[in-house]
């Protein structure tokens, strides 16, 4: 592959000047051809001419009159180069003609010498010769024969008919043929034509290494330079820079001038660039230890409990953000959760949600009411907020033996709890925190049932901007939640999030998005009484099946069911059939799975197979204890009332 210019260049040039050579040499072909075809007509005509001239003085009664004019045709032919000239009488009527005299020249062939001679008669009468005979016009034609391929000239010869030679009218009494032949005319052209095209091959050859020269020194010589120094420059970084230099006023001086005058423009802003490099460097560092520190104040983005399930997010619009959620169990088993949304953005408002969040966690867990943490929360903001920062918050403690939710809003967007149908939370509007101290809350209660989910959130989701600037507003997600009636609050979550994201269009965040959702999970309880026969076991799978479960959550308690089904077919009721019954209750991510028979006493809990030693060969059984207590998180066993107790508990959300 050829990366030079300069061949570039001359591979480029060299196919134009064999094309105009090409060219060249076409067009003087044609004008070579036709001016020595016009030369050869312009020759012939000027022998046939002298010939004709010659004979009016002949007398063809005379036969050695005839013989001196045949003589002198032949001279005539050698000195005007043509293959022959002859006088001869057309007769048009019989379409023929007598030859009175012939001469040959160096281009007659022998075959005509051979068969025509003086008094030779021709059965062969062209068109030509009878127009010159009867018209006394001198003609051209191109004659193609047996004697050669000619260009033919034919001239009247007049003579006066009185023997007095008065000046009587003369007539034609005969015509002066002569031909040149056109193989001796072509031989003209291409020499001429190899002189000419020498001259051109060689003129374009100098021409070319006059351009490649100037190529060479005019473009490929400052390109390389340039070039170079270009390459160099990166090289030269740690060295002082030095100009280049290339002479003259063209192009490639001017682009020297601009190069050195670009590269010290890099040095300049490279240096400049470097040392922002390490200004950012640091600010991103310090701004990493700040997401962190923040992110280290959040509890982490999913719990589970027996009382509630709370999933929580969020994405602050720059490194750190302003926004700020919490929950955790009380003392007393209820459950606190806080949303929180700070004015403003940035490193200033992660500052004060650190601030903020510790406050709401001391006063939470000191077993004060929502109304209460908000007023000493606010308190002690506002003594110490010399910014005049604010803060809208959302504190609800959870009683889950009660089913209520005691909240306080000050200035946040209004939750929403989703029930059989949505319900947006009724809040009072009431100061943010933060501002003003002695400002006092309102406290209020609503009911939550099992299978309700509580969606807390901050503006950054309403006021979600769209490339044109137009907001997400409350009614899409009033929308999106409504479609989301019923569903896991992990769920919720996402469908909110990834609604938000298809109305943005992936336009900038412009402010914090935070959501917290607590789902009051469902208990689902059933008991099913079988006849203890292993065909039975299906029953259980089928119910199973019907548990709000991921499958592979199902098929794990598929296997603590049969292993502990076939336990019972198999040990309890050795001396004849019984029954059993077997309890499942769900409870959130926890599974109960209780299985009760009257059989002989049998603790599987004890002498659980040592894996480590066990022996397909020796041991018989055990391993699907083994494998059943190891899935589970806790067992227990008793034996009450005649009966065989085994509880199994498997939590998924660990």
């Amino acid at each position: 592959m050829i990366k030079s210019i300069f061949w570039k260049l001359v591979l480029l040039i060299l196919p134009l000047v064999l094309i105009a050579d090409l060219a060249v040499l076409l067009g003087s072909y044609l004008i070579t051809y036709n001016a020595t075809m016009n030369k050869c007509r312009e020759d012939v005509r000027e022998a046939a001419l002298i010939a004709a001239d010659d004979f009016e003085t002949a007398d063809v009664s005379i036969k050695k009159d005839l013989q001196d004019r045949t003589e002198r045709f032949d001279s005539l032919c050698n000195i005007m180069g043509m293959a022959y000239i002859y006088a001869e009488i057309p007769d048009p009527d019989k379409g023929c003609k007598t030859y009175l005299a012939i001469g040959y020249g160096k281009g007659a062939l022998e075959s005509a010498k051979e068969a025509i001679s003086t008094g030779y008669v021709s059965d062969v009468l062209y068109e030509e010769e009878i127009r010159t005979f009867t018209n006394d016009e001198v003609t051209f034609c191109r004659d193609d024969t047996e004697y050669g391929d000619t260009i033919v000239c034919y001239v009247p010869v007049k003579k006066n008919n009185s023997s007095d030679n008065s000046g009587a009218e003369k007539e034609t009494f005969c015509i002066v043929g002569a031909e040149m032949s056109v193989s001796d005319a072509v031989n003209t052209v291409r020499t001429r034509f190899s002189y000419i095209m020498f001259i051109i091959i060689v003129t374009s050859v100098l021409i070319v290494f006059i351009i490649a020269f100037i190529l060479k020194r005019k473009i490929q010589k400052p390109v390389t330079l340039i070039s170079k120094k270009m390459v160099g420059f990166i090289h030269e970084r740690g060295n002082e820079f030095v100009p280049l230099q290339i002479k003259g006023q063209d192009e490639f001086a001017k682009m020297a001038d601009s190069f050195n005058s670009m590269a010290y423009e890099i040095d300049r802003y490279i240096k400049d660039i470097s040392k922002l490099n390490r200004e950012k460097a640091m600010q991103e560092t310090e701004l990493n230890i700040a997401r962190e520190i923040q992110n280290g104040f959040l509890e982490p983005k999913s719990f589970h409990a027996e009382s509630a399930d709370i999933h929580s997010c969020m994405l602050p619009a720059r490194d750190v953000g302003g926004d700020l959620y919490d929950y955790r169990i009380l003392s007393d088993g209820s459950i606190c959760v806080i949303i929180a949304d700070v004015s403003g953005k940035g490193v200033s408002a992660a500052l004060f949600m650190a601030n903020a969040i510790t406050l709401l966690r001391q006063y939470a867990e000191s077993g004060l009411s929502p109304s209460r943490i908000m007023v000493e929360y606010n308190d002690h903001l506002a003594k110490h907020n010399p910014n005049m920062m604010f803060i809208t918050t959302f504190i609800g403690i959870y009683h889950p033996e009660t089913g209520e939710l005691v909240y306080s809003n000050a200035g946040h967007n209004p939750p929403y709890l989703l029930s059989d149908r949505l319900i947006e939370i009724e809040s009072s509007f009431e100061a943010a925190a933060g501002i003003f101290e002695d400002e006092q809350y309102t406290e209020r209660r609503i009911k939550i049932k099992p299978g309700d989910t509580l969606f807390l959130y901050t503006d950054g989701v309403p006021e979600a901007k769209s490339t044109d600037d137009s907001l997400y507003g409350n009614d899409r997600l009033r929308d999106t939640l409504s479609r989301n009636l019923h569903r896991p609050g992990e769920v919720i979550l996402s469908s909110v999030l990834e609604s938000v994201k298809e109305f943005s269009e992936n336009a900038e965040q412009s402010d914090d998005i935070t959501i917290l959702t607590m789902t009051i999970p469902e208990i689902r309880e059933y008991s099913l009484k079988l006849e203890a026969k292993t065909e039975n076991i299906r029953i259980i799978n089928d119910k199973l099946l019907s548990l709000d479960m991921e499958e592979e959550s199902i098929l794990t308690l598929r296997l603590i069911a049969e292993e502990m089904f076939v336990n019972i077919c198999s040990y309890a009721y050795k001396n004849g059939d019984g029954t059993a019954e077997v309890r499942i209750s769900q409870n959130g991510k926890k599974v109960r799975l209780v299985f009760i028979d009257s059989g002989m006493p049998f603790d599987p809990t004890k002498d659980i197979l040592d894996i480590e030693d066990y022996d397909p060969d020796i041991n018989i059984g055990g391993l699907g204890r083994f494998l059943t207590f190891e899935i589970a998180d806790e067992y227990s066993y008793q034996y009450k009332d005649g009966k065989n107790i085994l509880t199994v508990i498997k939590d998924f959300s660990s």
